[in-house]
């Protein structure tokens, strides 16, 4: 088992181990709550996990309620979100109750932001049960729902009091995902390199599996110490993710998240390598690195996908900031006119 100390706004631990879930009961005593806990979670993950939370929180003497949504990214709405505060609401949840995520990144986002704004902030805990939000979502306090305009438009920043993620829920992933999650690692491979590169270059096993999260999770750790409300250098974490959400919009989300980032990084490195920023032996090493976990994709051309930029919440006025890759290890914010977009990328 492996914690890692988050030094936010509201210091939390992560938690990565073998049955670690099984004792959320006594971790949630041990951070002094009591009383109601709603637990929210997909139409996937619920029937696997969600009754043996609910025992495990009874047994220890908390009162559970379960939230159970259709899985999807189209779920992550306003909509949903309206019907869970309503259901909280009709519980009779207070602020002294604790809202905990059973899921992955669109259960996170959605619990998070819920938890930030019923009854302007209640006790919220997170227990990814996938690899991508495992190493990414599930840490940094990022909650939002998405608008039809484009992923994420709606959020607040809000920490969770703790992150739990059992190893063992890996066991239950089908290939898809767990190549969903190596996306986001493929990020973090490139923006560290160094040991978490090595581990993806030669492939993640059940040996190394807590040790790739850790060193994921320690690497976001140290940008949102450093740049918790995403002001500067935090930015960084969105390497790939200008493109990726034009694919998952023009897909209708068809391509999942993970994979999607992975192209953005394939596109920007490509890119770099076309302008002579990045060296050949790197951008060489990015490709194998990709081929070794079966990311190395052609999705959608540029020149689809640029119009779709101006809606990404990463742009500020008539500018857009891209997190361009200088090297492995070596990555820069790069600002740009949103009119030079295409120029900018050789179209």
């Amino acid at each position: 088992m492996k914690t890692i100390e988050i030094h936010a706004s509201t210091p939390y631990e992560v938690v990565i181990g073998s049955g670690v879930s099984a004792k959320i009961g006594e971790y949630l005593t041990a951070l002094g709550r009591s009383g109601k806990v709603m637990v929210v979670s997909d139409t996937h993950v619920a029937p696997l996990y969600g009754e043996g939370v609910a025992d495990e929180l009874v047994y220890h003497g908390f009162e559970p309620s379960i939230f159970t949504f259709d899985a999807g990214e189209e779920s992550k709405s306003l909509k949903t979100y309206s019907e869970l505060l309503t259901f909280l609401a009709e519980e009779g949840f207070t602020r002294t109750d604790t809202v905990l995520a059973l899921g992955g990144g669109v259960t996170g986002d959605l619990a998070g932001f819920a938890a930030a704004t019923y009854m302007r902030g209640i006790h919220f805990v997170n227990m990814p049960t996938s690899l991508l939000a495992a190493i990414d979502s599930s840490v940094g306090g990022k909650t939002a729902v998405d608008l039809p305009a484009g992923k994420n438009l709606v959020g607040a920043f809000y920490q969770p009091e703790l992150v739990l993620f059992d190893t063992d829920f890996i066991k239950s992933l089908p290939y898809d995902e767990i190549r969903n999650g190596l996306g986001e690692g493929v990020k973090y491979a490139v923006l560290e390199g160094g040991e978490i590169f090595n581990i993806l270059s030669s492939g993640l096993t059940s040996e190394n599996l807590e040790e790739f999260i850790a060193l994921s999770v320690d690497a976001k750790r140290k940008i949102v110490e450093a740049d918790e409300w995403e002001s500067g250098m935090r930015k960084l974490l969105n390497l790939g993710h200008t493109v990726a959400h034009a694919v998952e919009t023009v897909t209708d989300f068809v391509v999942p998240h993970g994979v999607a980032v992975a192209y953005g990084v394939r596109v920007m490195a490509r890119l770099a390598f076309d302008k002579g920023e990045l060296s050949e032996e790197d951008f060489y090493k990015i490709e194998e690195l990709l081929l070794e976990n079966d990311l190395a994709l052609e999705l959608n051309p540029i020149e689809e996908l640029i119009p779709y930029f101006s809606a990404d919440k990463k742009k500020a006025g008539n500018k857009l900031t891209l997190v361009t890759i200088a090297g492995i290890g070596d990555c820069r914010l790069t600002e740009i006119d949103i009119q030079d977009v295409y120029a900018y990328f050789g179209v």
